[in-house]
């Protein structure tokens, strides 16, 4: 009985550690693919952060198990500092195809987002969707706070609005009745 319990942990945690692994690697050639498609698709690009992998807690949990992939240029509302300054958020598939999100396309937003059901649901998803619209994962130049979320049920689905107290500077992503992204605004303030 014992060396069955300990074949057994052992087995486990060597089967964790092999999908922990592949994980890993896939993770890695798909950081490669994104480099790759960046060079072919903005030939001499400039960034301030990346290029890296898109990580976040809230976008991991409306997202559970996809993978996303940054580059970032801090603007801060002034003429380019650098040339062929680039931000971008993307997803690279299995077949590594690159996609890059763009918030005028909800469907890049769509392969893997958990779907609606609850006013919880639609708070993480709504608030993932923000977070990669504004392609910064630590939210270092825009933090999104989801208290400011607000959540309403209407008869269409369901409605994710952020803003603060000025209401020209309110994002609004929804969801149709069967739990689909439909929509993205984002309209948030200029960085100071």
């Amino acid at each position: 009985m014992r060396w069955s319990a300990a074949f057994l942990l052992v087995f486990g945690l060597t089967s964790c550690s092999v999908v922990q692994a592949a994980a890993q690697r896939a993770s890695v050639d798909e950081l490669g693919i994104f480099k790759a498609w960046l060079d072919r698709e903005h030939p001499g690009y400039a960034c301030d952060q990346g290029p890296a992998r898109f990580r976040n807690p809230t976008v991991e949990a409306a997202y559970a198990g996809r993978r996303f992939y940054y580059v970032l240029t801090y603007t801060r509302g002034m003429r380019p500092r650098l040339p062929n300054e680039l931000s971008v958020v993307a997803r690279v598939d299995d077949n590594g195809h690159v996609t890059p999100l763009s918030p005028s396309s909800p469907a890049t937003y769509r392969p893997g987002l958990r779907k609606v059901a609850t006013a919880r649901d639609a708070r993480q998803a709504g608030a993932a969707v923000l977070i990669l619209a504004l392609g910064d994962p630590g939210g270092g130049l825009r933090k999104l706070d989801d208290s400011l979320c607000t959540i309403t049920k209407e008869r269409k689905g369901w409605v994710c609005t952020y803003g603060r107290k000025d209401a020209r500077y309110t994002s609004q992503v929804t969801f149709d009745r069967n739990g689909m992204l439909s929509t993205i605004s984002v309209n948030l303030p200029p960085v100071p």
